[in-house]
């Protein structure tokens, strides 16, 4: 699909995949989670959320679904981007490690076609979107609370 791919950096999360699948996997209990005044412009069901964010229009599906490892979301129709966003959930093989099968290495990859010079005025832009996103979900998930602010991912 692509011709701009992006890695966010991998965090190490002290849960198990099933976990953090289960948890990705639903989108309508993620907006359930968010605080009043965020919801306001959300819709969402288990397979799509949209939001309309400064006048445009944003929505993703699921696309397809690995159990506990990994989970495909696409942009739906009225988005101005086409985008594949991939959660993936990569457990943790350390036998060094006695608690490895209660963590998760997470990350996500994002693929879009980008032209050549939005790829450079927008790729550590996204870069920096894409790891702040890892990082605010490896929050949630671990009980502490994110920084969801515009503010904080731009």
């Amino acid at each position: 699909m692509s011709d701009t791919l992006l890695k966010s950096k991998t965090v190490l999360i002290d849960r198990q995949p099933v976990v953090l699948y289960s948890a990705l996997g639903d989108l309508s209990a993620l907006v359930k989670n968010l605080p009043e005044d965020k919801r306001a412009t959300i819709t969402a069901t288990q397979d799509t959320i949209s939001a309309n964010m400064q006048g445009f229009n944003f929505g993703m599906k699921v696309a397809e679904r690995e159990p506990f490892n990994r989970i495909t979301f696409v942009q739906t129709d009225g988005t101005p981007i086409e985008f594949q966003i991939q959660a993936c959930f990569d457990t943790v093989d350390d036998p060094s490690d006695a608690d490895a099968d209660c963590k998760t290495n997470f990350h996500l990859e994002l693929a879009t076609h980008l032209s050549g010079m939005l790829k450079i005025m927008l790729g550590s832009k996204l870069q920096g979107v894409l790891d702040r996103l890892t990082d605010t979900i490896a929050a949630a998930a671990e009980g502490r609370t994110p920084d969801i602010s515009m503010e904080s991912f731009m």
